[in-house]
């Protein structure tokens, strides 16, 4: 979908270009600024209905996969009461497939399912029992069906623990429903409108800041004033990142060494980092070193409100349930910054990714970025 904005685009410029050379080669007479109206107002207006339709649409496609289809997943294809009962109050049409504790290769069941729930219409996956089933196997259950756009509902019984994920209770009956985490086309370009909205004219306006913080950075240490990396982004991709320097050079061949991998003890070493520069630490309190991603969000590249960019050496420590944060696009800010940031575990950071994709909305956005700046000024976090 988020292509057809771009050939909406495209095509508006195109048109423009086109009636603007024919009035100057057969000399109609008509006002440049009505030229210029027509082309900025019949843009926007064009892409406000799409935007609209798109909501329409995604509505009815959620509506759509919310058939009456569910999948009961079962010990050895028995159907306990618990799921006859579920099926008749809401009135589904029940699918059962073989629980996986029957399978010797829980890979091998899997991937079966994932086969069963590409070959048939299912709004649905009810799983009865988490009996013998490991936390990772059922954050692989879970991300299979999410990835297949499918409801999740599970038997409530003690012992389940999935603190990365929002519940809705069904009335009448003991089932949750685990909903799925993802930012839809619609909302991906009202997300990236607010974006340019807002990063155009800071910008502009902070251009005097990047020229101070560019001379303070020569006249403290030698080397280039920025710094840049790859990061994993949207979908996995890696991406240019760019930052104000604020280590001294070489420092990435001894980052191992200095920091290690993620753990419990990374936040001891983050805030005794022997490489950064005094500069460098002053603009890494107040996370002025950040400003140059500005750039990535014009772009495209990132947003101002997401999950923060890891580095490929830290995809290792991803699990198949974390890969979900790849969802959204990658932010300056989101959660984990107004939440403690180097204070925080990695678990926590993940939990956190997780959580702003599955309560994303433009008012969390304003709501994040206000926090955002109390936490630069205050420096919390930091170090």
């Amino acid at each position: 979908h988020f292509d057809g904005y771009l050939r909406l685009l495209k095509a508006s410029w195109i048109t423009f270009l086109t009636f603007s050379s024919a009035s100057y080669i057969f000399k109609i007479q008509i006002s440049r600024f009505v030229i210029l109206l027509s082309l900025i107002g019949g843009t926007i207006l064009h892409l406000i209905i799409r935007w609209v339709f798109l909501r329409i649409s995604d509505n009815r496609k959620k509506y759509i996969n919310e058939d009456n289809y569910c999948i009961f997943i079962t010990a050895d294809g028995q159907v306990n009461g618990a799921a006859e009962n579920f099926a008749e109050i809401y009135d589904l049409k029940p699918e059962y497939f073989e629980g996986y504790y029957s399978q010797k290769d829980f890979n091998l069941w899997l991937n079966d399912l994932n086969n069963f729930i590409e070959s048939n219409k299912i709004g649905k996956l009810a799983l009865i029992s988490v009996e013998g089933l490991l936390n990772s196997q059922l954050d692989e259950l879970i991300w299979l069906v999410q990835k297949s756009n499918l409801e999740f509902l599970v038997y409530d019984q003690l012992g389940i623990v999935t603190s990365q994920n929002v519940f809705k209770r069904f009335p009448e009956s003991n089932w949750l429903s685990i909903q799925t985490p993802r930012i839809n086309d619609s909302q991906r370009l009202l997300k990236r409108f607010f974006d340019l909205v807002l990063v155009i004219p800071s910008l502009l306006i902070l251009s005097p800041l990047y020229l101070a913080i560019a001379l303070a950075i020569m006249i403290n240490s030698r080397g280039g004033v920025f710094y840049t990396q790859k990061r994993i982004g949207r979908d996995g991709k890696l991406f240019t990142f760019p930052k104000f320097r604020t280590m001294k050079p070489g420092s990435d061949e001894i980052r191992l060494e200095i920091l290690g991998r993620p753990d419990e003890n990374m936040t001891e070493r983050y805030r005794n980092d022997p490489r950064i520069t005094k500069v460098g630490r002053l603009l890494r309190r107040f996370s002025l070193d950040e400003l140059p991603q500005l750039w990535c969000v014009l772009i495209g590249t990132m947003s101002l409100v997401g999950p923060r960019p890891i580095l490929p050496e830290e995809e290792v420590q991803l699990s198949e349930f974390h890969f979900k944060r790849n969802i959204a696009k990658p932010g300056l800010t989101g959660i984990w910054q107004v939440s403690g940031r180097k204070d925080t575990t990695w678990e926590e950071r993940m939990a956190f990714d997780i959580k702003y994709i599955q309560s994303w909305s433009l008012g969390l956005d304003l709501v994040l970025i206000a926090r955002t700046f109390k936490s630069i000024v205050s420096g919390s976090g930091s170090y």
